[in-house]
């Protein structure tokens, strides 16, 4: 471990970064500032506009778009700017945090402290950034002709990639902190599986928030528990189908966003309940109170969202909600990872 401490440091550093890019999409997109730069310019996109000629040019851009004629029709270019802002940080942040993650790697690999299979992580993280930044631009094209906003699939693809490059630093940070060793006590052999299954459930969910954030599905039946006094409205299956209803509708996603949350925190109660008793690491330990509390707090941001967005998402919530939804992804990797490894105290 002692050798690779900076490899370490760097990695986690690069889960902070992640962390604020997290921050940075989510009032990028409650402020609906996101497809307010139309272009996606590698290099010459890393300044902004530098006088009152290209900011007019880029406004000129942004007024060809349906979000433009359809929504912010009349929009002042002083307006315009607060949306470039947040988009133009956004994207500027991602280039940042590719030198962040590529300089680092190549002063590693000179000193010969990234081979072998950290070398392989190294790489696929290198890829991944790549390829989490081009799902983004995929993301944006989708509001550009015919939309006044993102596709909530392409939304949720974005989301789940970036999030799960996340996992895959912090997994390998993890690795080189403690060990690579399998733990090999057939007493965690049922928390190892139902941490597997911990795994899907929270990316389920983590989808259906990305689709309600997308549909703007946050912002009807603003009561809780029960949706306007019933479980599930008539609305939820108002579009017919069995897929449009649950995926592409309002409604629809609302009623699984918001009841499947009851599933994630009751799987990582009964979590909890089997390791009762268990003889545990003093870290495996912390990691189940980590993803006891994580779940808690998510789970309460996710209640407050619903009662505070009658008319429109308050920028705040909705970023911490999003934010809860990193940090209980945090939890459940760090859970995963003590209790699949070694027993180290």
């Amino acid at each position: 471990m002692e050798i690779l401490r900076p490899v370490y440091k760097w990695l986690i550093i690069g889960c902070v970064l992640i962390g604020i890019m997290v921050l940075i999409g989510g009032i990028t997109r409650l402020t609906e500032s996101g497809l307010s730069i139309t272009e996606w310019n590698v290099v010459s996109g890393t300044l902004p506009p530098m006088n009152a000629g290209k900011w007019q040019e880029e406004f000129s851009k942004y007024q060809a778009t349906p979000e433009y004629q359809l929504v912010n029709q009349g929009m002042t270019i002083s307006e315009f700017k607060f949306i470039f802002f947040w988009e133009y940080l956004h994207r500027l942040w991602g280039r940042m945090m590719g030198l962040a993650f590529l300089i680092p790697f190549l002063i590693f690999w000179r000193k010969g402290l990234i081979k072998g299979w950290l070398m392989r992580r190294c790489l696929f993280i290198l890829l991944g950034g790549a390829i989490v930044g081009s799902l983004g631009w995929f993301m944006v094209t989708s509001g550009l002709k015919e939309r006044t906003d993102v596709s909530h699939y392409r939304l949720a693809i974005h989301l789940v990639a970036a999030f799960t490059l996340f996992v895959y630093i912090l997994w390998t940070a993890l690795d080189i902190k403690y060990d690579r060793r399998k733990n090999t006590n057939s007493a965690f052999d049922l928390i190892k599986k139902l941490g597997l299954i911990l795994f899907a459930v929270v990316y389920i969910q983590i989808v259906y928030g990305a689709f309600t954030a997308g549909l703007n599905a946050g912002t009807i039946y603003n009561t809780w528990p029960l949706m306007n006094g019933e479980f599930m409205p008539e609305n939820v299956t108002g579009m017919g189908g069995f897929f449009e209803n649950f995926t592409n509708h309002k409604d629809g996603v609302q009623f699984i966003h918001r009841w499947f949350a009851f599933i994630v925190v009751g799987f990582v109660a009964y979590i909890w309940w089997e390791m009762r008793g268990m003889k545990v690491s003093l870290t495996q330990n912390r990691s189940i109170i980590y993803l006891t509390i994580a779940v808690a707090v998510q789970f309460t941001f996710g209640v407050a969202t619903i009662l505070l967005s009658r008319g429109g998402v308050p920028v705040w919530i909705g970023v911490l909600h999003q934010i809860g939804a990193l940090g209980l992804l945090t939890a459940v990797t760090y859970f995963n990872h003590r209790v699949r490894k070694a027993f180290v105290a």
